[in-house]
């Protein structure tokens, strides 16, 4: 363990310090520079931020690291449902504050069981709920996008505890560093060299080509994060890689979908000038179950 904390402090210092310097010498070229702060730079100091802090709560372990993701799936939450008032979009905020709650209690008590049968719970709760308040006004529409806060945002994420507790602080340092230079490198190559549009209708502003650099810049640095998952080979390493690039890239188009369709630019301003939680860490979330269940299927 303590091997890979020092290997992990200087790679990842050594990352951010040439990120810092291939940032400021990209922005310095732009021929047209974005009022404030550019979005680059936003990707950039957010992971500086919550980096440190996820790996801090990792190596500490329980209740520490399950406490800060319950968390951060009570910000996810808050946000999602501030997207649904901002669109007029009724739905059940209790079952909201209550399940995460009841997600902290599974994990705490090593319920492993409990914890996967939280679907199956979350949706007979919130269909049920129509039927205490007397009343069937949207109530399928209401019921929808209240189960899909609660599993997508909150239970999904959840799956991060498992991964800390039963694979450790490599596992998790493997999957956020990835998921970080994916963000980054996506939108970095993207706005250097991009000239395709991917999905202009949900995304306009991304690229194949920022796809691309995302998905090459992911497969090289498994090759420098392999240390952090010693059980696995150098190509196995790759192989994961390429799977978390997709889901990374993913989640941040399911998250454009659903900003689009609520017609917000911004899921929250949790962060001043940097948008909300859902905005940095979108594409954390789609990979996390996934790559769970790619570590619990080989181990």
């Amino acid at each position: 363990m303590d091997i890979i904390v020092s290997k992990t402090i200087i790679v990842l210092g050594t990352i951010f310090i040439i990120g810092f310097f291939a940032i400021f010498f990209i922005e310095r070229r732009k021929r047209k520079r974005e009022p404030g702060i550019s979005d680059l730079w936003k990707k950039y100091l957010s992971w500086v931020v919550i980096a440190p802090l996820i790996l801090f709560t990792t190596y500490f372990g329980s209740p520490t690291f399950n406490i800060f993701v319950i968390v951060l799936i009570f910000l996810y939450l808050m946000e999602f449902f501030r997207l649904t008032k901002i669109s007029e979009i009724n739905v059940y905020k209790w079952e909201g504050r209550i399940f995460p709650i009841i997600i902290l209690l599974t994990t705490l008590l090593k319920r492993k069981d409990l914890f996967y049968g939280m679907p199956m719970f979350v949706i007979l709760v919130i269909l049920c709920t129509p039927i205490f308040l007397r009343t069937t006004k949207r109530a399928v529409y209401q019921v929808s996008v209240t189960s899909l806060g609660v599993l997508y945002f909150g239970w999904m994420f959840g799956h991060l505890i498992l991964i800390q507790r039963e694979f450790g602080f490599g596992a998790i340092v493997f999957l956020c560093a990835l998921i970080a230079i994916n963000d980054i490198m996506c939108y970095t190559t993207g706005k250097l060299f991009g000239k395709k549009k991917l999905i202009p209708k949900i995304s306009p502003g991304k690229t194949l080509e920022g796809s691309l650099g995302g998905l090459i810049s992911v497969i090289l640095l498994s090759l420098l994060f392999q240390y952090a998952l010693p059980q696995f080979s150098y190509w196995q390493c790759m192989i994961i890689g390429v799977i978390i690039s997709i889901c990374g890239q993913m989640g941040d188009l399911v998250i454009s979908v659903i900003k689009r369709d609520m017609h917000v630019k911004d899921s929250g301003s949790l962060v001043p000038g940097h948008g909300g939680m859902l905005d940095r860490f979108d594409s954390l979330i789609f990979s996390i179950p996934i790559y769970y269940f790619i570590l619990w299927a080989t181990a």
